[in-house]
């Protein structure tokens, strides 16, 4: 896992979604202990459609990382 790639993900789902600091350790420590997992998820971040007025995939990936 690249850590720098890390920092950034977490910094702009932070940003992006107004996660609070429960919320970001809990994500933290989910993606830290697998390196796949992280790897599906940033990569599935950095590709989402981003339509206009189009439904958030990504929001539904992160609502089940939080659970």
């Amino acid at each position: 896992m690249d850590i720098g790639s890390f920092n950034l993900f977490i910094k702009m789902i932070v940003e992006e979604f107004k996660l609070d600091s429960s919320q970001v350790t809990i994500l933290t420590q989910r993606l830290l202990a697998d390196d796949k997992e992280f790897e599906r998820v940033w990569k599935f971040f950095k590709n989402r459609p981003r339509k206009r007025g189009g439904e958030d995939r990504f929001k539904e990936l992160l609502q089940e990382l939080l659970n």
